[in-house]
């Protein structure tokens, strides 16, 4: 025995096939027939030591490729984050700007309103000699348009709000996909987090001029597994699918639920297609069709791994200059972690 490690020799009198099968069943390693020699005994355990030393080693190495894993999840998450961040500063600012605009009106007409408000009270409180106030309020209602402000006025509240909860349900999709709680299962509306998906990219469509076609069905279960990973993988293919497609192209997304009651992903461009080499390696590490600059090579690998975490799949199919599908399958449950 080392570092946890054992290695068992079974030293038996027993010849018989059956009875041996079953030694090595229960756990021995390695056996030896009685009486047996001492120099074939040494043999034996220092072949065992070197497979110690071996199991040891993958061990080590198996330890060293979860933790460039976790590190290359982490790498291309927070590359997803940077490309977020420069989306999201422009979504956010287009709402922040017509409330900051609605304001400014609503505070010059609320200064003029408070002022004929005033002008009011003085003709209430007017002992006499009403016709020059009136002239005055007359006046001022003209100055302030007050027809204009009683009907655009409802209207800059109702835009403003509606800002507001823009930005309430950008920041709330940004958390979703960042959140730090990922060493958690939690169910996952495979749906919904499609749908946030959208939501966050809707900028790189519009730019693109890319429309998407959402076919989910309906009342899909969701499954069990890790929201923010699951929230990575799908923005990944989905961002890939619109960079790939032609202007003015469409992509397919569709979910539905198999026979084997596993959770299916379907994201569809038409856009130039993948190289029969580049399929082969399209989910290496570090390894990408993209201009350099344009791509880190690491968003395919992780979210390979992701899904195979899972205990899913990823498929891709892809015809040059046809676009290129990318077929998920999740079980409801994850059979490993």
């Amino acid at each position: 025995t080392a570092n946890g490690f054992t290695y068992i020799i079974l030293l038996t009198a027993k010849l018989e096939k059956d009875a041996l099968v079953s030694a090595m069943d229960a756990g021995a390693d390695d056996f030896l027939i009685k009486p047996c020699d001492h120099e074939e005994l040494r043999v034996r355990i220092r072949e065992g030591e070197r497979i110690i030393r071996l199991e040891q080693t993958l061990a080590d190495q198996n330890r060293q490729l979860r933790q460039a894993q976790a590190a290359l999840v982490q790498s291309e998450k927070l590359a997803s984050l940077g490309q977020l961040a420069a989306g999201m500063a422009h979504e956010i600012n287009n709402p922040i700007s017509f409330i900051s605009n609605n304001l400014a009106v609503l505070r010059r007409d609320v200064a003029s309103l408070i002022e004929l408000l005033d002008m009011y009270r003085m003709l209430r409180d007017a002992p006499t000699d009403h016709g020059a106030l009136i002239v005055q309020l007359d006046q001022m209602e003209k100055d302030c348009d007050l027809d204009w402000v009683r009907e655009n006025l409802p209207k800059m509240f109702s835009s403003s709000i509606d800002g507001l909860s823009r930005i309430r349900d950008l920041v709330k999709n940004l958390r979703d996909f960042a959140r730090l709680d990922e060493a958690e299962l939690g169910d996952v509306d495979i749906n919904q987090t499609l749908r946030s998906t959208l939501e966050m990219l809707s900028r790189e469509c519009e730019s693109s001029q890319v429309v998407i076609e959402m076919h989910l069905q309906d009342n899909l279960p969701t499954i069990v597994g890790h929201p923010a990973k699951i929230n990575q993988v799908l923005y990944n293919l989905v961002l890939n699918a619109i960079q790939a497609s032609e202007v003015s192209g469409e992509i397919d997304v569709a979910t539905f639920l198999d026979a084997q009651d596993l959770i299916n992903i379907e994201i569809k461009d038409q856009g130039c297609g993948i190289k029969s080499d580049d399929l082969e390696r399209i989910f290496e590490p570090f390894y990408t069709t993209k201009p350099v600059g344009q791509g880190t090579g690491l968003g395919l690998a992780a979210s390979y791994g992701i899904v195979r975490d899972h205990g899913g799949t990823i498929e891709v199919e892809s015809v040059v200059d046809h676009g290129a599908t990318f077929r998920l399958r999740l079980p409801l449950r994850p059979t490993h972690r």
